[in-house]
């Protein structure tokens, strides 16, 4: 699930701007329309009060007029969310920023199809149909500490040469040419790649996953702050948080996006129903069962996307109160990892 604003500034832009944001949230996304004229005034105010809550912005007109409003925003590949420009004809979709750990290239392929429009893909990997190690670090939940590997591994895979993958995960799904597979890592979960016996990255595992309850409008100050007190006294570390869950109804919780995007992780939500569905012991309580129909949201909510994401799965961290928020943490092991099987231009693999 992605939070999206799409942003376009002619009346033709805005029927496009319409049909984007329509098909994003029959997907399930949470995508917001503004219109020039209409529901937008300022692009710099609108960027100012949406760019730390938000994992992808779509601009519907000239790419230049996307660069120049979020140039003053700009920080690191590692934390920038994803951009995209197409033209208001509908022809192009350009990922301009943040295509891989934002992922804006697969966003833009999903925008593209929606469309029946053109994705201009300009990675190299991406061009070549490599693997690449932020790709699959995203998509595993894994944790890649030294962002400066990611240009050294590219660069070796695009001269041709192989780098070996070292795991006691087994990883699913057609092996990307250029890497082969060594099971022979000692720490259960890590990832370490290497080229003719040299280290050139290593990736953890992130076996956490928060569940989150909260009244309306908590601000993600509030909600980082008690998270961190929690994971300081449980001795967590947070940069090993895989995602964050929670019930539908908090879909739209604007604290929780913002906490979700500052720890650079998914955020994803359950309905009742789905939430009841846990049979792990969860502490129970009419009072929020008769409020949002399910007796537990934090415990419930962590432990279902625990167990989507591996096995073994227990709550690290039982249901904690404060101020109007609950939070608890379930901890799992991965089951496996899988290939993100790299697209050429035209959808060939």
């Amino acid at each position: 699930m992605i939070r999206a604003i799409v942003i376009s500034y002619t009346e033709k832009g805005g029927q496009l701007n319409d049909r984007i944001t329509g098909r994003l949230r029959e997907e399930g996304d949470v995508a917001y329309s503004f219109r020039y004229g209409a529901e937008l005034r300022d692009t710099g105010k609108l960027l100012e009060a949406e760019w730390r809550r938000t994992g992808a912005f779509i601009f519907i007109g000239a790419a230049g007029i996307a660069v120049r409003h979020i140039a003053p925003f700009l920080t690191d590949k590692t934390r920038d969310p994803a951009v995209l420009v197409a033209d208001e004809c509908g022809r192009y979709v350009i990922p301009v920023l943040s295509g891989h750990i934002g992922g804006g290239v697969a966003l833009a392929r999903r925008v593209a199809d929606a469309l029946g429009a053109e994705a201009v893909i300009t990675t190299a990997t991406d061009l070549n149909g490599k693997f690449a190690v932020d790709v699959f670090a995203v998509h595993n939940h894994l944790l890649l500490c030294d962002t400066g590997a990611i240009k050294k591994i590219s660069s070796v895979i695009l001269k041709g040469r192989k780098v070996a993958i070292h795991t006691d995960i087994p990883i699913e799904g057609a092996m990307p040419e250029g890497v082969c597979v060594v099971g022979d890592c000692p720490e259960s979960g890590k990832v370490t790649v290497t080229c003719q016996g040299e280290v050139l990255c290593e990736l953890f595992s992130r076996p956490y996953v928060v569940g989150i309850g909260c009244k309306k409008g908590k601000s993600a100050d509030a909600l980082w702050d008690f998270l961190m007190r929690v994971c300081a006294e449980r001795r967590i570390d947070m940069a090993r948080i895989a995602a964050v869950a929670s019930i539908d109804r908090k879909k739209e919780e604007a604290g929780i996006w913002e906490l979700s995007e500052r720890l650079g992780i998914s955020y994803e939500v359950y309905t009742a129903r789905e939430l009841e569905q846990v049979t792990d012991r969860v502490h129970s309580s009419a009072f929020v069962e008769q409020t949002v129909g399910v007796d537990n949201v934090c415990e419930r909510s962590a432990l279902r996307l625990a167990g989507e994401y591996g096995e073994n799965c227990g709550l690290a961290v039982e249901k904690q109160t404060c101020d109007g928020m609950t939070v608890a943490v379930a901890e799992y092991r991965p089951r496996s990892y899988c290939w993100h099987t790299p697209q050429r231009p035209g959808g060939e693999a």
